[in-house]
């Protein structure tokens, strides 16, 4: 597989630093920092070259973009007006796939839609996943392929089950930006038994600024990404260490109220920021709570039916 990568800033510099350290360097075929500065003093007599860029999106790609055969070209923090130049470039790279991970809303194209059907019409399949660590499978086998070393986190542990602590804990699938390693290395010699504390633990040092690979993702309570991106982690190491994770959780509860309302589960499984003295409480992001349910309808787990849920 050859991968392109177009980036911008600290966004796309730790996510291809992270590929090239984990056994994608082979893979990474050509690199280039695209931003809206470089589009401007191309044209500097141009008036409106935003709305420009819009129309005529094939007359704006960079003069200096080395152009250069891929399967899969990656978008990683570009200027959210720059997505329009994607659908072009791919075409020229001849580009099978496409994934632009969105991180924050800086990096969420405007015209998401209008890219996603001009490279439909050219039978080329583009994701956007969001956060970029959502990433878990794909109907495309080259974006599956990627998906394969880099996306959701798998962990596999060994444990010292009459201590409860982790005595070994192993990265079978990455984070994009490396926090699942990052994470991973120090959680060794901690006790899982005391479940507030070994949580706690885990999303402090996922959103440790400290770290080499901390998250990059938008933290906010409008657009949680940071907070997905942490739930997302929590849960794998919990099905590695052998604990309840939050679609176990979400079973149990429709199992055992045999029909409840989405909108009181996610109050009992979501319950407010890091508010891990209550058991019930499995995430600290609503998007994570609706990723699952989607994902439990679509492996026939449950229905739901009038905005209430209930086993399949």
């Amino acid at each position: 597989m050859k991968i392109y990568i177009i980036y911008r800033g600290p966004f796309g510099e730790q996510i291809i630093n992270n590929l090239a350290l984990k056994g994608f360097s082979d893979k990474i075929d050509m690199m280039y920092e695209l931003k809206p500065e470089m589009i401007e003093s191309e044209h500097p007599s141009e008036i409106d070259i935003w709305t420009k860029i819009w129309q005529t999106p094939e007359e704006y790609i960079p003069n200096d973009l080395p152009i250069k055969k891929c399967d899969l070209l990656l978008v990683l923090g570009i200027h959210s007006k720059l997505g329009d130049l994607i659908p072009p470039i791919a075409d020229k790279l001849g580009a099978r796939a496409v994934l632009y991970p969105i991180g924050d809303q800086d990096m969420a194209p405007e015209a998401k839609k209008s890219i996603q059907n001009d490279l439909r019409e050219k039978g080329v399949h583009i994701e956007f996943p969001e956060p970029f660590c959502a990433l878990d499978k794909s109907e495309n086998e080259i974006i599956d392929q990627f998906a394969n070393s880099f996306g959701r986190p798998i962990f596999k542990t060994r444990l010292d089950k009459k201590r409860q602590v982790i005595k070994e804990i192993k990265v079978v699938r990455e984070s994009p930006g490396g926090s699942a390693s990052c994470v991973g290395a120090k959680l060794v010699n901690f006790h899982y038994d005391d479940r507030e504390a070994f949580i706690k633990k885990i999303y402090e040092e996922h959103h440790n600024e400290e770290a080499d690979n901390y998250c990059l993702a938008e933290m906010s309570p409008f657009h949680p990404l940071m907070q997905e991106a942490a739930d997302l982690l929590k849960d794998a190491i919990f099905e590695a260490c052998q604990l309840r994770t939050t679609k176990q959780a979400i079973l149990e509860k429709i199992s055992e109220f045999g029909e409840v309302e989405t909108k009181k589960l996610e109050e009992i499984i979501v319950d407010g920021p890091g508010n891990w003295k209550n058991p019930e409480k499995m995430c600290d992001a609503n998007r994570t709570f609706y990723l699952y349910i989607k994902e439990l309808i679509e492996d026939k787990k449950i229905i739901e039916i009038d905005g209430k849920l209930k086993l399949a």
